[in-house]
């Protein structure tokens, strides 16, 4: 395993590696297996390393690829982050979509749009489009997230109402993702319900890529995932 890697991959086909051992060598194989993905070089007997060797092709496999978006990530980090495709430049303030305004929902909506705001004035109201947003936060960070939970939906309509704008979202994405230690972290702890919290928004969304990248320090990152516990709870109260 590379520096930094701490999640593999466990396809459901390596069933056929365990299904007609018993039960002492299922346990040997397994613990070779950990040994193995944990660099501890384990050594068994020749029918455990027959059993493991189409599971380590794999890994390595996996490995490669892995190791391939790591230098891809850090290229695209020392020009400033990833090229963004062109459909995102054709509206900067609304990169694909993230945020739809509709002016007084109640009067000339079209058949397709669903409603589910009341209001009781003809001011404009942004709705997050969930599904897009989903989408540039996996190209962003090369993730592959399936879904918002309601629970992170409901925390970025609190932002918006709290006055935070479709802009900040997209600066905080893109200063995420263009600073040193998320890139050199490959992503991983940039999640949907990580940009969606207040203290993160208020660190990201109004520094330029400049300071981003360097505010990357493990004490900096710490004292942040502090502030971040402070403000969770606070939101819980």
């Amino acid at each position: 395993m590379a520096v930094g890697k701490k999640k593999i991959i466990v396809y459901t086909d390596w069933i056929t590696q365990f299904k007609d051992l018993t039960d002492e060598e299922a346990g040997k194989l397994i613990k070779h297996f950990f040994e193995y993905v944990n660099d501890l070089n384990p050594k068994s007997d020749r029918l455990i390393e027959l059993l493991f060797n189409p599971i380590k092709a794999t890994l390595k496999r996996d490995l490669k690829s892995w190791e391939s978006k790591q230098q891809t990530n850090k290229e695209n980090g020392l020009k400033g982050g990833r090229p963004r495709k062109e459909k995102t430049q054709k509206n900067p303030n609304n990169p694909v979509g993230l945020i739809e305004t509709q002016n007084n929902p109640q009067k000339g909506v079209s058949d397709s749009v669903s409603v589910s705001v009341s209001v009781n004035d003809k001011k404009d109201i942004s709705v997050i489009n969930f599904d897009k947003l989903l989408d540039y936060i996996n190209l962003s960070f090369d993730r592959q997230f399936r879904t918002i939970n309601n629970k992170v939906k409901q925390s970025f309509k609190a932002r918006l109402k709290e006055g935070y704008t479709n802009e900040d979202i997209k600066n905080c994405i893109e200063n995420i993702k263009n600073n040193k230690y998320h890139i050199e972290n490959g992503y991983q702890y940039c999640t949907p319900e990580y940009i969606s919290r207040p203290v993160t928004l208020d660190k990201f969304s109004k520094v330029n890529s400049k300071v981003a990248k360097e505010t990357s320090t493990l004490d900096d990152y710490a004292s942040n995932v502090m502030k971040q516990v402070e403000a969770l709870k606070n939101m819980n109260k």
